[in-house]
């Protein structure tokens, strides 16, 4: 065997695994990054899996069964991404009415001195609500500009990348700042009523990423996420979550979010809408989730232009249907059981972290 045919089979044997372990439930980035990348990898296999036919030895053994294993890692891979693609999904938005709420929601990059930007796009398009995530106290006080049109505010300035500001034109009933995994972490909560008078609840969301610069694992952010869900289920009103997620929308994670939540996610039949990362438009994928419960229709659900960010900014819009939901799919018992181990290992690895 050569030295490009052993270079080969490597690789595949790389990318095989890189498509079937995000599956299961392995929490360490090592792992889990390979989900953020599901679209990109599908021309490199098909392009190995090509080259393949061409270099390996067809009598090997261990060549046709890479080869083999390759190709259904491949339509694994598609079976995955297909759903979120737009070319073969022509869906439509629903067309807005009267009582259509906008929103806002940007990862403003907490180094990013071009404050502008964001300001001239509120400006510009009014929306009902802002959510802004890795704002500090630089942030703070540039947002001031536009307080004028927004009666009510939630602002946590924090230097860790993990500040949030919530600027809103809606009525609130309640207001609530959470730290529900770690006091690193918030998470803003909203009861809020629109123009007619449709009660709802909002959830801004920013848990950590797993990576080798950050964590580990993606234990905290599948937890606080699952905390999430699990209030969210509870809750009588419809309901929309919306942040940068640290998470991709097919993932394993973000599928047992929308189900022990009972949330939707909007991109299925729309297209990926991809958010991050602005300068590699090759390596792009959907970071910046949205999620909605019974009672809520979307009307849009679109990127925004470059404000100096290593996101764009996502701008949706959605309407309050009706504030009677639909009896809620109730998890299995392994379902509830693995919600619940979600939670401790999140937790425990928290204290963990704080004690050291």
């Amino acid at each position: 065997m050569n030295a490009l045919q052993i270079v080969l089979i490597v690789l595949s044997w790389i990318f095989i695994l890189g498509a079937i372990l995000p599956s299961f439930r392995i929490t360490h980035w090592s792992v889990r990054n390979f989900d953020f990348i599901r679209v990109q990898l599908i021309p490199i296999k098909l392009l190995i899996l090509i080259v393949s036919l061409f270099v390996l030895d067809q009598e090997s053994t261990l060549s046709m069964v890479t080869m083999a294993t390759l190709l259904i890692a491949l339509l694994y891979q598609i079976k995955i991404i297909f759903p979120y693609l737009s070319l073969f999904n022509k869906k439509k938005w629903p067309n807005t009415k009267s009582n259509t709420i906008s929103i806002i929601s940007s990862n403003v990059l907490q180094e990013n001195d071009n404050c502008d930007k964001l300001i001239a796009l509120v400006k510009e398009h009014q929306p009902d609500i802002l959510l802004t995530l890795e704002s500090n106290a630089k942030w703070e006080k540039a947002l001031k500009s536009i307080e004028e049109y927004y009666p009510s505010t939630k602002k946590i300035a924090l230097e860790n990348r993990y500040g949030m500001h919530f600027y809103t034109k809606l009525k609130v009933k309640q207001l609530t700042a959470h730290f529900l995994i770690s006091e690193e972490f918030p998470s803003i909560e909203a009861h809020l009523e629109d123009c007619e008078g449709n009660d709802f609840i909002f959830w801004g969301v920013h848990p950590p990423p797993p990576s080798p610069t950050e964590e580990e694992t993606s234990k905290k952010k599948d937890a606080e996420l699952m905390k999430v869900a699990k209030r969210v289920a509870k809750c009588e009103l419809p309901a929309l979550v919306i942040g940068d997620f640290n998470n991709v929308t097919w993932s394993r994670s973000s599928k047992a979010f929308a189900k022990a939540s009972n949330l939707t996610d909007p991109r299925i039949g729309y297209g990926l809408c991809s958010t991050f990362p602005v300068k590699n438009k090759l390596m792009r994928f959907p970071l910046d989730l949205l999620f909605y419960s019974d009672g809520i229709e979307i009307n849009k659900l679109q990127r925004m232009s470059d404000i100096g960010s290593d996101h764009f900014p996502l701008h949706s819009q959605f309407t309050i249907i009706s504030e009677e939901l639909k009896n809620s799919k109730s998890l299995s018992e392994e379902e509830k059981e693995e919600a619940e181990e979600t939670i401790k290992d999140g937790e425990e690895e928290a204290q963990e972290e704080k004690a050291s």
